[in-house]
Order: C-alpha cells, then sequence, then structure tokens
C-alpha cells in the first residue's frame, strides 16, 4: 500500500510550492507570509483527506470476506474491468463474481460503469 507523506504532496504541486515561495521572499525583509501558510496548510489537508481514506478503506477491507477482498483488490489494480476478466484472474466462477459485484455495489464500495457488454467496475 502506498503511503501518505507530506514530502510526496509538495512533489505534487511543486510549481505552487515554488511560485508561493518566491512570492512571499521577494517581499523581504517584511515579508508577509500569509499565501506560504495558507499552501502549507492546504497541503496538511490533502493529507488529511488521504489519509482518512486509506483508514476507511483499510476499515472497510476488513469487513469483507476472502472473495470480496479479492475482487476489490483486482478492482483497486485495475480500475474499469469486466467481470468475465475477475473471474478469469481469480478462477472463480462468473455467476459468484457477479453476485459478489452486486453486493460491493450495494455496500457502497464500487460502482457499475457503462451498461450490457460493456459494463465495468471501479473503486469509489
Amino acid at each position: 500500500m502506498e503511503y501518505v507523506s507530506f514530502a510526496h504532496e509538495i512533489e505534487k504541486r511543486k510549481s505552487e510550492y515554488y511560485q508561493v515561495l518566491r512570492s512571499c521572499q521577494a517581499q523581504r525583509p517584511d515579508e508577509d507570509i500569509t499565501d506560504w501558510m495558507m499552501f502549507f496548510l492546504s497541503c496538511l489537508s490533502n493529507i488529511q483527506k488521504q489519509l482518512m481514506t486509506k483508514l476507511n478503506t483499510n476499515s472497510l477491507e476488513k469487513q469483507l470476506s476472502p472473495k470480496e477482498k479479492s475482487i476489490f483488490t483486482i478492482i483497486q489494480h485495475r480500475p474499469n474491468i469486466q467481470s468475465g476478466e475477475i473471474s478469469a484472474k481469480l478462477a472463480i466462477p462468473l455467476p459468484t463474481v457477479k453476485r459478489i459485484l452486486s453486493e460491493l455495489i450495494n455496500k457502497g464500495i464500487i460502482e457499475k460503469q457503462g451498461a450490457g457488454r460493456n459494463v465495468s467496475y471501479t473503486i469509489i
């Protein structure tokens, strides 16, 4: 599982980070660091959201049966996967996969996309 880090958040927003930093430093010696603080707090807020998502996912995964977990994991790593692919990868009969997918949808864990033969599944 990928970890959540402040450094990763800064890396994702590197151009914004340097822009805010230069803007504040340009005002020396009496710089106003309000923009820097707002950027910093925004980063912390994003990290908190990511951590809460991971905690909720981990908590949810503990409530799943082994087959539900394996299907959830495949969908997590291959968004927009179809039921037939899941069945083949896990060697679980297609009717069983479809029943479990329906249960995961009802639990609000995954969502169905498309219609007919083009139905695929992704994590919410």
